[in-house]
């Protein structure tokens, strides 16, 4: 299956490695988004290109609050938004806060709820809609973009 993706971002900082995923994404079917006082990781399941269901795990994802958005069959992630800064002395620059907005509904947001930090946003417009992730991580999820699929 050939599809037409676009790669938008990162927002957050240069820290970790980087992560990407496996295959071309086609369609998102779960993400857990783990928290407390910042997005230490997440981890999502999504149908590839090439028709197979994938796994990834980014970050530190266990200990934390774990927040499961699941998709069903008619939902879709319409936008994800956050904010970016310090956490701590050695973690300047990372994803503090995240917020999941979907054809059915919002979840979140999930981190730092203070309102500090830099706010950013991934809207998609019409059918499109986001399909996975890509960014970097360590211990905590220093940036994090979105792969985009127009339908």
């Amino acid at each position: 299956m050939i599809i037409k993706l676009d790669k938008i971002g990162p927002r957050g900082g240069g820290g970790g490695g980087v992560r990407d995923v496996q295959v071309p994404p086609y369609r998102l079917l779960r993400l857990t988004i783990h928290s407390k006082g910042a997005i230490n990781g997440i981890s999502f399941s999504y149908i590839g290109s090439d028709g197979s269901v994938h796994h990834e795990s980014w970050g530190g994802i266990s200990g934390f609050e774990e927040h499961l958005i699941q998709l069903g069959l008619t939902d879709y992630v319409k936008e994800i938004s956050g904010t970016t800064g310090t956490y701590t002395r050695d973690h300047p620059n990372i994803v503090r806060s995240l917020k999941v907005v979907t054809f059915k509904r919002t979840y979140g947001p999930y981190g730092a709820t203070d309102g500090s930090g830099r706010p950013f946003s991934f809207l998609v417009q019409g059918s499109a809609r986001i399909t996975g992730f890509f960014g970097r991580s360590g211990d905590f999820l220093d940036s994090i973009g979105v792969y985009i699929r127009e339908c």
